[in-house]
């Protein structure tokens, strides 16, 4: 059973765009692993911007920069 944990920066993206999003690993793992659809499971996570960090600066603060 694999387990995918995608991690994102806030906000997630819609419900819509998830379902898509999920689909199609879904069917990555299916096509190229042989993994049954009904066993792949997918969570989507929030992380706050403040607190990821690239090289020692937040997201949120590099979105600040740009």
């Amino acid at each position: 059973m694999p387990y995918i944990d995608i991690k994102l920066t806030d906000p997630l993206p819609s419900k819509e765009a998830q379902d898509k999003i999920a689909k199609e690993i879904t069917e990555i793992f299916v096509k190229n692993l042989n993994k049954i659809p009904d066993r792949v499971v997918i969570n989507f996570e929030e992380v706050k911007a403040k607190d990821f960090y690239f090289a020692g600066k937040s997201v949120e603060d590099l979105s600040k920069e740009n």
